[in-house]
């Protein structure tokens, strides 16, 4: 992969994360204080959808950069601690960010092997909520890392 790919692939990822916090946005305007079941999975989905973009983020930098990227059952895991692990990204986050990362990743499974029947409003309310802040956070990081290693 060469630069102006990488560069396109990681803009590609930050702008449907981007969107993804104006959908959550909208969805949380649609519930006037009184979520409805539906609310919960789509709010579960979103959240979930978060950690699929941070893991095409850090896949993207490992093809960019000849790294393998983690397969097996702990690659969610590895791709997260690799991330935590770089001075130029994860390792800018503070410590209530990279906890929340973790979060994501812990609920992404909850959600991929359940029913979104079963989700509480009150288990989705908080990182659906968080989730915008954090989509930002995430692009300057991305951002600021494509600019260093584009230039």
């Amino acid at each position: 992969m060469d630069k102006n790919r990488l560069a396109a692939e990681i803009q590609f990822e930050i702008d449907q994360l981007r969107q993804l916090a104006i959908t959550v946005k909208g969805l949380q305007e649609s519930i006037n204080g009184c979520p409805l079941p539906w609310h919960a999975a789509a709010g579960a989905k979103y959240v979930a959808d978060l950690w699929m973009g941070i893991e095409n983020l850090c896949k993207r930098r490992c093809i960019y950069l000849g790294l393998p990227i983690p397969s097996g059952v702990d690659s969610h895991n590895r791709l997260l601690e690799d991330f935590l692990a770089q001075p130029e990204l994860g390792g800018k986050l503070a410590a209530d960010i990279q906890h929340r990362l973790k979060k994501y990743k812990n609920f992404r499974h909850r959600f991929v092997h359940g029913y979104g029947f079963e989700i509480d409003w009150e288990k989705v309310n908080e990182p659906l909520c968080l989730l915008p802040e954090t989509v930002e956070l995430l692009s300057s990081l991305w951002l600021g890392w494509l600019h260093d290693t584009c230039h």
